[in-house]
């Protein structure tokens, strides 16, 4: 058994649901089209940090080539032969991208353009699964250019490359910083080396009075397409505090109304399980605040 006491005194403090966190101009847009149909929206920024360490082999070509997978190392043998030939055709800052991965690929620039019709096309069944298998070919081709590009990158600038510059024999045995594949990667490797990341960002919550959850069904269509997933969750919370504001006979304590909290529905052999047991107090809070009920001491009863 909780405390009543304990309950009283968290009323007088306002809390609020916690729809989700996003890039502040996307909760902006998600709160506008809220407030819209009459919601209670808060909108609260704040910064926030990830880190992220990544594995790497690190060495001359000639050291690496037998740390590497034989697939692997054919694959950078190919980018290095086509970044060669591009900078001995004499490719300039202004042009190198360009040149290098159509020297990779002549074709990239057309699959490019075929693989964004297939991901907007709306076909037949059978003509989709036909573009499909073509979608997955392309998507790896398209894979391989975007690696090539990062590998050079790396090359670039693990040997003070500058394109333009004369560069003498710094592509000769050029220095590799390649992802680390071993199974072990505890194993000591005097080429082992690690990529700390360290990213702070602007984030934005949004909370909503969980009062109006109900209002969630006056939204448009484009915003259940838009945010499926905040969508259901006001649907469901709006069903539960719909349920909470159906009276029960007399006062209830606290354990009572937890068992309100929860419940069950059935359509057509599909279910739904509702369960706000372990936010009791905070939705029995929003409810009196909106002149739902009255909660005194132990007790809770409905106003009629």
């Amino acid at each position: 058994m909780h405390d009543g006491t304990y309950l009283s005194q968290q009323m007088l403090s306002v809390l609020m649901f916690l729809l989700g966190e996003y890039y502040e101009d996307e909760a902006r847009d998600i709160a506008d089209r809220l407030k819209e149909v009459g919601m209670k929206v808060d909108i609260r920024t704040f910064t926030t940090s990830e880190m992220e360490i990544f594995h790497h082999l690190e060495g001359r070509m000639s050291v690496l080539k037998d740390k590497l997978r034989e697939a692997d190392y054919v694959r950078y043998e190919r980018y290095l032969k086509a970044l060669r030939k591009v900078l001995a055709a004499g490719a300039g800052p202004e042009d190198f991208g360009e040149k290098f991965t159509l020297e990779l690929d002549p074709q990239i620039n057309e699959k490019r353009a075929q693989f964004a019709e297939i991901l907007k096309a709306d076909l037949p069944l059978e003509e989709k699964e036909a573009k499909m298998k073509a979608f997955a070919e392309l998507k790896a081709d398209l894979l391989d250019v975007y690696d090539a590009e990062d590998f050079i990158d790396t090359i670039l600038n693990r040997n003070d490359i500058e394109i333009g510059e004369v560069m003498g024999g710094k592509l000769d045995d050029p220095i590799l910083r390649v992802v680390d594949e071993r199974e072990d990667l505890e194993e000591e490797s005097e080429l082992a080396r690690t990529t700390t990341v360290f990213t702070v960002e602007p984030r934005a919550q949004v909370f909503v009075d969980e009062f109006y959850a109900s209002l969630v069904e006056e939204l448009d269509d484009d915003f259940e397409d838009e945010y499926e997933r905040e969508y259901l969750s006001l649907f469901f919370l709006g069903k539960l505090i719909s349920d909470l504001k159906e009276p029960s006979p007399g006062k209830v304590d606290l354990e009572a109304f937890q068992e309100r909290c929860q419940f069950e529905m059935e359509k057509k052999g599909d279910l739904l399980e509702i369960d706000g047991s372990c936010a009791a107090q905070d939705l029995a809070r929003s409810l009196e605040k909106n002149g739902v009920l009255k909660v005194k001491g132990d007790s809770i009863k409905w106003k009629r």
